[in-house]
């Protein structure tokens, strides 16, 4: 039987950048952590998402066995394929007191509770999960000393859920920046099935599909093409596939001409309300997006005259609160690619049958970051 057990509770880092480590049990049968990371907003406001402090998250056996290694933006994007949403957030930019927080699974099964999927944590002397973390500490960034961390794992040591199938194993295998033109091929490793494979890609203010332009997995130079398409048709492929709800929203704190990257992708609808309360006779406010480019907004608020006497509208300088809502397509600057459909191990592309799997990666535009990360079915 699992168990929902805390393994460190809103624990508040004493250093602004470094590497939290907590040792995880010796025995039983781990389906996956809980990760949620807070941290206070500056006296001024949040600007950035919480997020960007998220620098990478590890899972460690015996000092140097990866068994789980993301960047913060590729868990993010992992976690909105998992949970078919974005994650489990507080985005909210008002200032000082308000905490931005957000819940990642950093998943072993192929969901919290899987019986038959797991990491055995008897198998190791030890096993250590990290996350290292390096918020912006400004007005409009971050709080010193307040990033906290908060662990809760999906456990059973009853003995009696199985788990003897393996685990799967989720890891960054490769990172680079965007060209202009050209393909970039990606070797991907070979010693396990290949449960499915995340790429992200973002460049602010532009538009996914881009930076890459189409995708394709090879087998043994070409002679089998398991998985091909364009960007723009595996994102829209991937929404409708696992139903995933390409929808973002936050409350922001912003003047008039600020943007704001809304983690989309792209923008195919938004809407921008103005929280403000209207008196008889007084001056009031008036909020719209004024432009977008890919997924970052620019705002435009204006202070409209409210009296019998006629006067210009006021750009407004003063940061107001606005509720965002955008929906891009599928993941925002991401695409999976799928084997094991539905979750069946059976069909995992068998890797270790082959003697090449390579990713094969077109490029469209210069600048963008991209990250290759895969997952494979380690056995029991």
């Amino acid at each position: 039987m699992f168990e929902r057990r805390v393994l460190i509770d809103q624990a508040t880092q004493t250093s602004d950048a470094a590497t939290h480590r907590a040792s995880l049990p010796r025995a039983g049968l781990l389906s996956g952590i809980e990760l949620e990371v807070s941290i206070q907003n500056g006296s001024t406001a949040g600007e950035e998402h919480v997020i960007d402090a998220v620098d990478r998250v590890e899972v460690v056996a015996d000092g140097s066995n990866v068994l789980f290694s993301l960047e913060g933006v590729e868990l993010l994007r992992w976690a909105w394929y998992w949970s078919k949403r974005f994650p489990t957030q507080v985005w909210d930019e008002r200032a000082s007191a308000q905490r931005q927080q957000i819940t990642l699974p950093i998943l072993f099964g192929r969901w919290l509770g899987d019986t038959e999927f797991g990491l055995d944590l008897s198998r190791y002397r030890d096993v250590e999960i990290r996350v290292q973390y390096s918020p912006t500490i400004a007005a409009t960034g971050f709080t010193t000393g307040t990033f906290r961390i908060n662990e809760v794992m999906w456990i059973d040591d009853s003995g009696r859920s199985g788990g003897g199938r393996g685990f799967l194993r989720t890891t960054q295998v490769y990172a680079f920046t965007s060209a202009a033109s050209g393909e970039e091929v990606v070797e991907l490793a070979r010693e396990y099935p290949l449960f499915d494979l995340l790429v992200y890609a973002r460049e602010d203010a532009i538009d996914d599909g881009v930076d890459i332009t189409q995708a394709e997995v090879r087998v043994n130079d070409r002679r089998i093409i398991p998985y091909t398409g364009r960007w723009n048709d595996i994102q829209g492929e991937n929404q409708n596939m696992f139903g995933i709800d390409p929808t973002v929203s936050l409350r922001a704190l912003r003047a008039d001409n600020a943007t704001i990257d809304l983690l989309t992708g792209r923008i195919l609808a938004a809407q921008l309300l103005l929280v403000e309360d209207l008196a008889a006779a007084a001056d009031f406010r008036y909020a719209t997006i004024a432009s977008y480019a890919g997924d970052r907004i620019t705002t435009h608020i204006a202070i409209v005259e409210g009296s019998a006497t006629y006067a210009a509208t006021i750009l407004e300088t003063t940061r107001q609160a606005l509720l965002i809502e955008a929906q891009g397509l599928g993941i925002g600057n991401a695409i999976c690619i799928p084997f094991a459909l539905g979750g069946n191990p059976d069909l995992a592309l068998p890797s270790p049958e082959f003697n090449r799997v390579q990713l094969a990666l077109t490029q469209g535009g210069a600048g963008g970051d991209v990250r290759v990360s895969t997952r494979e079915l380690v056995a029991g």
